[in-house]
């Protein structure tokens, strides 16, 4: 089954940052999308997230970046590149 990868990264404002997370969390578990991995930081200015996900269709993770925009206390999400790994670099490297 092929899958969609997307890595989205967005703050939290300071005022509930673990309930503003859950809710995030919930808009992706609600979608059955794979949560692939989430990376929070620490700021002076909140938290720092980022979530790598996948879903079968591009559509159902462009819907759920439109669902985490509206939840309140979510600052704008940028989507990350994605990383190519070479391997016959990482086989030259080790």
């Amino acid at each position: 089954m092929d899958t969609t990868q997307k890595s989205y990264r967005f703050c939290i404002e300071p005022d509930a940052p673990i309930a503003t997370l859950e809710a995030a969390l919930q808009v992706i578990r609600r979608l059955d999308i794979d949560l692939r991995s989430l990376r929070t930081t620490a700021t002076p200015y909140g938290m720092e997230v980022q979530v790598r996900l996948a879903a079968p269709e591009e559509d159902i993770l462009t819907l759920c970046r439109m669902r985490l925009h509206n939840l309140i206390g979510i600052l704008p999400i940028r989507e990350m590149p994605a990383l190519v790994v070479n391997n016959s670099l990482r086989q030259a490297v080790t």
